[in-house]
């Protein structure tokens, strides 16, 4: 997904131009000021998001599942696996965020902001301390080359095109520190609507036809703390922490970003765990129940040294699971859709594969109030799924011959004479195609659950076949819709962004997030239903009805969700009391753990002896009470 840390911010948001608007006020007709009677907002009352007692130091060694396929921020492939890590130190900084506990708007990389009664003209003061990584200052005009640079063509990235048409009416230069943004339209959620714009340098970047190609292995000049200093080509990327960083003293920053360098080495999901074990990573994501309640009985864990943390957050769930592709034949029949959704059975992988620690998704908007409260799951069900498959035409080859006399003596002499082979029993329709497909995917610790799916569809006829890729390509083909079931995931923020994913204007291109090639012009009227009318209820009712629609569609089947983050890491890497901020989607959202020399030191002797750490009394930090929201 194209977002940034948990702002709620549209860094990936569209909104639709509305005649007339251009016209109003906004419109530049001379040198710009300051209205008079202004009222400038700021911040600084809401807690530190980082701990105080967090020690600045150290490297930090974490992993990536594949290599950067570019350093870019925008153009062609820079939605990889990397690009977590470069959007932290970039997208993320915004003009304004949003604090991760409150919930309140917090300066960023403005210090005071003064929204308009028009609700989309927006003034910012900036932060006159902020610096490039390079030691060049922030300026408004950095601001304006970005919204520049995403109108080019020579980035060669229509969703960044169409983001700043439909997003931005104007970004203006009061002077060096003053800015003022207008939206196309008046918006309900002006602050998270306009004011994720970041920064790009502008005394540094050359925008021209070979932009592409030229800056795809250059490194990003940031305003975060850190940069990539040293790359090995398949292997890893290092980004280095800059001295004397511009943001070291800042209220929300203090206890965050704490190491010196961090490391990320290319290694797959289920390798992490042997490289950990190792020492050469400093903490994992555990992504699987079964490793998490089976394979965690080794010395380092029973000693106290790695220590597992189920981290509990409050987010919504984003998209995940499996994805058909509209284009591909197979697909094109909803009534053959909706029978995948009735042999998807949830329940059995839950129960054999997964503990039963995980909670089953079914909107589109999962954990947000924009998830339809009359949406029922599609359950395991041969029988509809058969119904629905003869409704598509396919049926037994058996079956297929019998409906004619010579069809039914061939049937009759085959079973006398000849050996049903394997795939006898695989459905066709009338035309002989058979009920085939693949599925593409990136992760092998997601084999043995397909392949539980891949046994219920055999047994209902249909040949699913898996594809398991190499990380980074298995995206790369989802984003370029080259295949015919996916499994994917996108992570989302508070406002759901559906433009992205469902509107025709992505439907007709490739390399975005409308990884179906789905729309319809009663989902386009919903969006812009819920992108611009400033009715509550209406934005709500509209987005009932597009989860609806998309849950009658059939083309996506929601996989599972939890409330948590499964870590395991040395016992030198510290966390503060509360571990994470609960608007946490993933590591590199708010960096407030740090490695403890002491703690380090303690662990190499107890280690070197054979000792034991003192045991924590449980694993699971809720700091918040989140879990009691999903209690059974």
């Amino acid at each position: 997904m194209r977002c940034s840390r948990w702002f709620g911010f549209a860094v990936a948001a569209s909104m639709s131009l509305s005649s007339g608007l251009a016209a109003q006020e906004g419109a530049i007709t001379g040198p710009l000021s300051l209205p008079p009677d202004i009222v400038w907002e700021t911040n600084y009352e809401d807690p530190l998001i980082g701990s105080p007692e967090a020690i600045r130091g150290g490297t930090f060694s974490f992993y990536i599942g594949a290599y950067p396929l570019t350093f870019r921020l925008m153009g062609p492939n820079s939605n990889d696996a990397f690009a977590g890590w470069n959007r932290a130190f970039t997208f993320a900084f915004g003009l304004v965020g949003r604090h991760p506990v409150t919930d309140n708007f917090i300066p960023i990389m403005a210090t005071h902001w003064s929204v308009q009664d028009d609700q989309r003209t927006i003034y910012f003061r900036l932060d006159p301390d902020a610096r490039f990584t390079d030691g060049e200052p922030v300026t408004a005009d950095d601001y304006v080359f970005t919204w520049e640079m995403m109108q080019s063509e020579h980035i060669v990235d229509p969703f960044y095109n169409s983001y700043a048409a439909q997003y931005y009416e104007s970004v203006d230069k009061i002077d060096d520190y003053t800015l003022r943004i207008v939206g196309t339209r008046p918006s309900w959620r002006p602050l998270p609507d306009y004011a994720g714009l970041w920064p790009t340098p502008a005394h540094a970047v050359v925008l021209d036809e070979d932009w592409v190609e030229r800056t795809n292995l250059e490194y990003q000049i940031a305003v975060g703390p850190y940069v990539v200093s040293e790359v090995s080509r398949g292997e890893s990327v290092t980004l280095e922490r800059i001295d004397d960083w511009w943001g070291e003293e800042k209220r929300y920053f203090i206890g965050q970003y704490n190491f010196d360098r961090i490391q990320l080495r290319v290694i797959p999901q289920e390798r992490a765990l042997d490289y950990l074990r190792l020492g050469e990573l400093d903490m994992m994501y555990e992504n699987t129940a079964r490793t998490w309640n089976e394979e965690y009985t080794f010395e380092a864990v029973r000693n106290g040294w790695l220590r597992r943390a189920r981290i509990f957050v409050d987010l919504p769930s984003g998209v995940y699971g499996l994805h058909m592709n509209l284009e591909a034949p197979i697909f094109q029949n909803k009534d053959f859709r909706k029978a995948m959704q009735h042999l998807f059975n949830f329940e059995r992988l839950n129960r054999n594969l997964m503990f039963n620690e995980y909670f089953r998704q079914v909107s589109f908007f999962e954990g947000t109030e924009y998830a339809s409260p009359d949406l029922e799951p599609y359950g395991f069900d041969p029988i509809r799924a058969r119904e629905y498959l003869e409704r598509a035409g396919f049926r037994r080859p058996d079956d297929i011959r019998s409906s004619n006399l010579f069809g039914s003596l061939w049937n009759a002499f085959r079973g006398l004479v000849a050996t049903r082979s394997v795939d006898e029993d695989i459905l066709v329709d009338e035309q002989g195609r058979r009920a085939s497909f693949s599925v593409i995917y990136g992760s092998p610790g997601l084999t043995r659950h397909l392949t539980v799916m891949q046994q219920e569809y055999r047994r209902a006829g249909i040949d699913m076949r898996l594809q398991l890729l190499e990380p980074g390509t298995a995206f790369e083909r989802g984003l370029e819709r080259k295949y015919e079931m996916h499994l994917t995931g996108r992570t989302s923020g508070i406002y759901p962004q559906p433009r992205q994913y469902l509107h025709t204007e992505f439907k007709q291109t490739t390399n975005n997030n409308n990884i179906w090639g789905f729309g319809t012009e009663e989902v386009d009227e919903l969006i812009q239903i819920y992108e611009e009318d400033l009715d509550e209820e209406d934005r709500i009712a509209a987005l009932h009805r597009v989860d609806e629609i998309v849950h009658d569609e059939a083309f996506y089947i929601p996989f599972w969700m939890a409330p948590y983050l499964r870590v395991v890491h040395w016992d030198y890497l510290r966390f503060p009391e509360f571990y994470l901020p609960p608007r946490t989607q993933q590591i590199t959202d708010w960096m407030v753990y740090w490695i403890d020399p002491d703690r380090r030191a303690r662990l190499e002797a107890a280690m070197a002896r054979g000792e034991a750490l003192p045991m924590e009394e449980s694993i699971d930090k809720d700091y918040y009470g989140i879990r009691e929201r999903f209690q059974r």
